[in-house]
């Protein structure tokens, strides 16, 4: 009897629940005087944000900031050791002028000797060739300097071949600790790193002493000065949303502060975060009141028009108040 009366109930509770189920527009607006709005959640985060990665590998020699400092942009963050990349050029440099060197001298040598020995035979060929003619030599001696004839051109063309192989060994190499020197300037040119925008040093993340590769994350640089209230809302909801529309945002700080501004910028593709598309609303900062992360309520009130449309095609209950959507954020 008593599990016949427990499952009667459990049916008409679900059945309940049911009926009152609201799909996310519907949990997103608000009546009230009997004035409909969209009432949403949304999160505060900063106006820029910026993770400073390493350019070059190196030893920190000296960090120029520490936590919660305000930089500037342009400012020195931190230098690497610069003496072992110093050295390092300078032998690079070293061994790019004695290939040079080498190979101008490989060039020199070879367009001397190249044709000298072609040259000789064909003079020879040619002092026996006038002989013949005039009876003083056989023919198969006149042969034996042709052969030789050949045989230099074989000869310098296999030397050639050669040559040019030994020459384009020399080029490559010589290519290769050039772009190993430029590599090394690189490093030295960008051994200090320094902010690319104004705000406060979070998340440092290396030490004095500490060697880094290439893309290590330093720190983080937060500008607060202005921030960006980013609110999630179901997509049905898009047509009653646009840019320049004015918003009332409550956020949840001690005290509270209330404020009003116009959207900036409107995503209509599903933010992960969020579960829905976004909104983004930027405010002066004033004493700092709002720090990332920090919740709000955002009220965007909705033309006659508007609020007609909202009506015939999410509020079939009369009976609705408000009810907050849930971003999950």
């Amino acid at each position: 009897m008593i599990y016949s009366l427990l499952k009667y109930y459990l049916v008409v509770t679900l059945l309940i629940f049911a009926g009152c189920a609201k799909s996310q527009e519907e949990k997103a607006l608000k009546i009230e005087d009997k004035n409909v709005s969209i009432r949403i959640e949304a999160a505060v985060y900063p106006s820029k944000r910026e993770d400073v990665l390493a350019s070059v590998a190196g030893k920190v020699k000296k960090l120029y900031v520490t936590y919660g400092d305000r930089v500037k942009k342009g400012d020195i963050l931190y230098s690497l050791d610069k003496e072992l990349i110093k050295l390092d050029i300078q032998n690079k440099k070293i061994e790019v002028a004695s290939l040079e060197k080498i190979r101008n001298n490989f060039k020199r040598n070879h367009n001397a000797s190249s044709k000298e020995a072609i040259n000789l035979a064909a003079q020879e060929l040619k002092k026996i060739s006038k002989l013949k003619a005039q009876g003083y030599v056989r023919s198969f001696e006149e042969n034996t300097y042709k052969k030789n004839y050949i045989n230099a051109i074989y000869n310098n063309k296999t030397k050639d071949n050669a040559d040019y192989e030994k020459l384009n060994t020399l080029e490559t190499n010589l290519a290769t600790k050039k772009i190993e020197l430029k590599k090394l300037e690189y490093q030295l040119k960008h051994a200090d790193a320094y902010a690319h925008i104004d705000g406060f040093i979070v998340d440092i993340q290396v030490d004095v002493g500490e060697s880094i590769n290439e893309d290590k994350k330093v720190c983080i640089i937060e500008n607060l000065d202005s921030v960006i209230v980013r609110a999630g809302f179901a997509n049905g909801l898009l047509p009653f949303i646009h840019i320049g529309q004015i918003a009332k945002i409550s956020f949840v700080t001690s005290p509270p502060y209330n404020t009003e501004a116009k959207v900036n910028r409107i995503v209509p593709i599903v933010d992960p975060a969020f579960k829905n598309m976004t909104l983004d609303i930027e405010l002066p900062n004033n004493h700092y009141i709002l720090q990332e992360g920090t919740r709000a309520l955002v009220t965007l009130e909705l033309t006659k028009e508007g609020q007609e449309k909202v009506r015939k095609y999410f509020m079939h209950n009369k009976k609705d108040r408000v009810v907050e959507i849930q971003s999950k954020i």
